[in-house]
């Protein structure tokens, strides 16, 4: 009888850890989406997308409200989720590989990706709606929906929405059905081409120095953001696992961050076409403040490899376990913040944009 009730008290206590583990996470990734959704609202406001639309620098209006928050709300959705997936699948490969059965963590890993992947499709097929009537300056509830799919002057860039929400369902399938560390390797490959068609949109149309710095910016963002967002998520509180990941993904991390750093400067100098407009145009603000969270982070990045990862590889450190999660907390947190003032931009009109209309 006292061994029946010891084991009973044990199995209590182990479902109300977990039970307060998912409580904590909930907690944690409904605060985010409430910051994430503020900063997208405010950075929308300082770009005047609030007030007006805007296409390639040219003012439109006829839209109506759904769709001057429907949109940048969808895109925020995709471009987050289609990190999560990334995420998931970059914390797989970082993990020890199995023996035999796939541990319970690598099912957990997959299983959010698969989730993020339905996701990734239905933001991606809403923000085809929502693109499609900002782009025709017509009321969602105007559009021809019956010939979306049978004529090509309905919606010429009809194409990356579709492949794209396509893509996103085969790798919530393939995640669902294949198990393997290659199987995995081989759709985080697929999720990271799949976020090619949409970087390609908007201000990506403005040379090809912009267009390959904007798609390795997002993929390496993507890499980054979700793996870390991965390890905090399925990974923190497993020690022996987080020893092994963190100083991985530490080293990984770095160059993500050199990446999106160098193209980050390429990018905003093409679009900003001079020194005077980082503080003298709506786009400036917010390149600045994405600067700013860029740095945040950087200056976190350092700290995290200074003072804790090389203590993680003994996986016996509380303190430093400790640590790891509240700066990828915190990192995760501003990387949200980062992700929504980048959803922002690509609603703004670039100061290069407004020169070129203005001299035609």
């Amino acid at each position: 009888m006292a061994l029946a009730s010891s084991h009973n008290v044990v199995m209590r206590r182990i479902i109300d850890s977990g039970v307060q583990h998912r409580r904590r996470i909930g907690l944690f990734v409904a605060a985010t989406a409430v910051v994430g959704a503020a900063t997208l609202a405010i950075a929308l406001w300082l770009g005047g997308d609030l007030t007006q639309s805007t296409i390639n620098g040219l003012v439109i209006g006829g839209t109506g409200n759904l769709t001057g928050w429907g949109l940048p709300a969808a895109k925020l959705v995709m471009e987050l989720a289609s990190v999560g997936v990334i995420g998931m699948l970059v914390t797989c490969l970082l993990l020890p590989a199995p023996d035999g059965e796939p541990s319970p963590t690598l099912r957990s890993c997959r299983r959010t990706a698969g989730r993020l992947a339905v996701v990734w499709a239905v933001a991606t097929a809403v923000l085809l709606v929502f693109t499609w009537s900002d782009v025709v300056d017509q009321p969602v509830t105007a559009l021809p929906f019956t010939k979306l799919f049978t004529t090509t002057t309905a919606f010429p860039d009809l194409a990356p929405y579709v492949s794209c929400t396509l893509v996103a369902v085969v790798i919530a399938v393939g995640v669902a059905v294949v198990e393997s560390r290659r199987a995995s390797l081989i759709l985080l490959l697929l999720a990271c081409y799949n976020l090619v068609p949409m970087a390609l949109q908007g201000h990506a149309s403005h040379g090809t120095v912009l267009k390959y710095s904007l798609v390795v910016h997002v993929i390496a963002a993507s890499l980054w953001v979700g793996g870390l967002g991965g390890l905090l998520l399925h990974v923190r509180q497993q020690p022996a696992l987080l020893a092994v990941a963190v100083p991985r993904f530490s080293t990984f991390a770095l160059g993500c961050y050199i990446a999106i750093a160098a193209t980050g400067i390429t990018a905003a100098w093409v679009l900003l076409g001079s020194i005077p407009a980082v503080w003298g145009s709506r786009y400036g603000v917010l390149v600045m403040l994405k600067g700013a969270a860029l740095i945040a982070l950087g200056i976190l990045g350092w700290w995290h490899r200074r003072h804790t990862v090389g203590r993680m590889h003994t996986g016996d450190d509380g303190r430093a376990r400790r640590a790891f999660v509240q700066l990828a907390a915190a990192e995760v947190v501003i990387m949200v913040v980062a992700v929504a003032l980048a959803v922002a931009l690509s609603r703004t009109a670039s100061p290069d944009t407004i020169v070129l209309h203005g001299n035609q």
